[in-house]
């Protein structure tokens, strides 16, 4: 479950005579935690959707690992999915329906499983272990729906890291939830890339709690990155400034905490 490098190059995504991205390099080295920071519509989260295979740019390539993924064909691109585990800005997921907690973790290890098979011992064995991981493993019977906020966002973790995947990329994982949910889950996360090694990439509008300064955050500006760096460097830009008037970034310094703590 190694962590893979991505390599943006030469990428353009146009509607509507209208260009939203144009990022011509961007490298995230295997292993690497990165922020992907930004107003709404500088094109983050299309930045995302492209990392992940979802939306296939108007011209360039990214490289997953050694794989150009943009000359895969429609099967090969959903296999090299498998190794992505992705949590979009609104989950995948209808929370009113009556699904188990261990139901919606499950979700993730289906998606790696051949079409129409059914998942084994081995399988909700995998689906288990993430679930005591973050700290649900007594609750995984319960409902989804009756579990607080911050409590869905770990089952969303749980049935990510269920694929086994290399690269984790979340696109604002702590939106709607409180100070200290913030904290555990952003906590979290990290301390899944360090222990797994893997390559991870998270959109948030959270940076005044989330960030700390040594932590690399690219910043995307009108569909560019406009500074790549670390965050206390990013921060003390001019053009930061311009479009966070009034932020001073108050740095996450707290140790990351165990993955079940509430």
């Amino acid at each position: 479950m190694a962590g893979v490098s991505l390599d943006v190059s030469g990428v353009k995504v146009v509607r509507s005579s209208r260009t939203i991205l144009d990022i011509q390099r961007l490298q995230i080295p295997a292993g690497q935690f990165v922020h992907i920071i930004g107003t709404n519509g500088a094109g983050k989260t299309t930045l995302m959707k492209i990392l992940c295979g979802l939306l296939a740019p108007d011209t360039g390539h990214i490289h997953f690992g050694s794989t150009c993924m943009t000359a895969l064909n429609s099967w090969s691109k959903s296999n090299l999915r498998r190794h992505i585990g992705y949590i979009p800005q609104s989950a995948e997921y209808n929370s009113h329906l009556p699904f188990t907690v261990r139901e919606v973790a499950a979700m993730g290890r289906s998606s790696v499983r051949p079409l129409l098979t059914r998942l084994n011992r081995s399988d909700y064995a995998i689906v288990d272990q993430w679930l005591q991981a973050v700290g649900l493993g007594d609750r995984s019977g319960q409902t989804f729906s009756s579990l607080s906020g911050g409590e869905q966002q770990k089952v969303l973790i749980a049935r990510a890291m269920a694929q086994q995947p290399s690269v984790l990329m979340l696109d604002e994982p702590t939106s709607s939830l409180d100070i200290n949910w913030k904290l555990q889950i952003i906590d979290l996360i990290r301390r899944l890339t360090a222990k797994l090694n893997l390559t991870t990439v998270m959109i948030s509008h959270d940076i005044q709690s989330l960030l700390r300064k040594e932590d690399r955050t690219v910043l995307l500006h009108a569909g560019r990155v406009a500074i790549d760096g670390l965050a206390q460097t990013v921060f003390e830009s001019s053009l930061v400034r311009d479009i966070y008037p009034g932020l001073t970034p108050q740095w996450n310094n707290s140790p990351d905490s165990s993955p079940g703590g509430d």
